[in-house]
């Protein structure tokens, strides 16, 4: 899977932490914070972030 694919992937999965969130009834605030730090902090999601911070997921054009 591609960086980009890692990220995307985490966004929406802590989108859909977010959307059970913002529903009508009762909510636990720890629950949401602690599945989006698990979301976030995977270690695949921070190392696509790290790689793509460093510029290797750049497009470079190729001769």
């Amino acid at each position: 899977m591609r960086d980009i694919d890692i990220i995307n992937k985490a966004m929406e999965d802590a989108r859909a932490v977010l959307h059970t969130y913002i529903r009508p009834g009762p909510r636990g605030p720890q629950f949401v914070l602690q599945r989006m730090l698990e979301i976030l902090d995977h270690e695949d999601v921070v190392a696509a972030q790290e790689r793509l911070q460093k510029g290797y997921g750049e497009l470079r054009l190729v001769k």
